[in-house]
C-alpha cells in the first residue's frame, strides 16, 4: 500500500471512529434517566426529558424542583452520572411532575386548609392589584376572620379542594384551594381563589 493510500485509510478510520464515538455518546442516555447537569458554576440534580439525535446538544434536561423554563440542552459529555459531582439542593417546586416521578410519589392532596393570614389580589388586567378588603385569616379547620376582624365559618371539601364561606365579608363566596406540599414552601405557598370575583389569595411562607 502506497503512503498516500495508507494516509487516506488512516484518515477514513479516524472519521469513522469519531462518528461511532458520537453515536455511542448520543445513545448514552434515554428519556427519564437521572443526571447531574451543569447550570451555571455548579451542577443540579436533573432528568433527561427529551432527545434530539440531530442536535449537537441532543439531551434536553430538566433540573428537579425547578420551573421548566430552566430546561436546557446538553451534549452527553457535559452530563455526569448522579452523585458524581457536588450538586446544589433540589429546587422548591414540590409539585414538579418530574421530581414526583423520580421520587415515585404522587401529587400532594391537602385534607385541610393551611392556617394563617391570606392576602388577596385581582387577577384581571396586566398586573396584580391588591384587594385588601378581601383579605382574611384561616383560624382553624372551620372558622375564618375577615379583614375587619369579623368572624365567619367555612366548609372545605378535600375531595374537590373547594371552600364555601359563611358569614363575615366573604359570606356566600365559593373558592378553590391549592397546596403543593406539606409543609408548604416559599416558592409554592398555599392559595385560595375566590371564583366569583376571580381574586387569588396567597398565604405567604417565609
Amino acid at each position: 500500500m502506497t503512503p498516500p493510500a495508507r494516509t487516506l485509510l488512516i484518515a477514513v478510520c479516524c472519521i469513522l471512529a469519531v462518528a461511532l464515538g458520537a453515536t455511542r455518546a448520543q445513545a448514552q442516555y434515554k428519556v427519564g434517566d437521572p443526571v447531574d447537569a451543569p447550570f451555571g458554576p455548579t451542577y443540579l440534580q436533573s432528568v433527561v426529558v427529551a432527545i434530539d439525535p440531530k442536535s449537537p446538544f441532543p439531551y434536553r434536561v430538566h433540573p428537579l424542583g425547578y420551573l421548566n423554563t430552566l430546561d436546557s440542552s446538553f451534549s452527553a459529555a457535559m452530563l455526569k452520572a448522579p452523585g458524581s459531582e457536588p450538586t446544589r439542593p433540589i429546587g422548591d417546586i414540590a409539585s414538579d411532575p418530574w421530581l414526583l416521578k423520580v421520587q415515585r410519589e404522587k401529587a400532594f392532596h391537602p385534607v385541610h386548609v393551611y392556617r394563617g393570614p391570606y392576602a388577596c389580589f385581582s387577577l384581571s388586567g396586566t398586573r396584580p392589584e391588591a384587594r385588601p378588603a378581601f383579605n382574611f385569616t384561616i383560624v382553624d379547620g372551620h372558622r375564618y376572620r375577615d379583614a375587619a376582624g369579623h368572624g365567619g365559618a367555612y366548609q372545605f371539601d378535600a375531595g374537590n379542594a373547594t371552600l364555601l364561606f359563611k358569614g363575615g365579608a366573604l359570606d356566600g363566596q365559593h373558592a378553590t384551594y391549592r397546596q403543593a406540599s406539606d409543609p408548604p414552601t416559599h416558592a409554592e405557598p398555599p392559595a385560595i381563589t375566590l371564583t366569583a370575583v376571580d381574586d387569588r389569595c396567597g398565604r405567604p411562607i417565609k
